[in-house]
């Protein structure tokens, strides 16, 4: 399948980055590197995440690496990554 960041998901990385960066730049790049492996491994596991708790659609789904959800919509051959963000705050409306 293919991987497909939408903007948000992209502007949530680099404020993530951004954040961490401020007291530790290498644990920065660390953290987004987690990001993007777990992402990688939806290609071909794209099922593997949860169901996102909010809803009951079985094609938005979510992977946790440390404090952070990356939530993501299945759809014919593209997985759509809408949002990453902590999990102690709300879920993107």
């Amino acid at each position: 399948m293919k991987i497909k960041f939408l903007i948000s998901a992209m502007e949530d990385m680099r404020s993530i980055k951004a954040f961490i960066a401020k007291d530790n730049p290498k644990a920065a790049v660390r953290m987004i590197k987690k990001i993007r492996a777990a992402v990688k491994h939806l290609e071909e596991f794209p099922h593997s995440g949860r169901i996102i708790p909010e809803t009951a659609n079985p094609q938005l789904r979510e992977v946790i690496i440390s404090n952070y959800r990356i939530m993501y919509q299945i759809s014919d051959s593209t997985i759509n990554i809408f949002a990453v963000y902590e999990g102690h705050r709300l879920p993107p409306s």
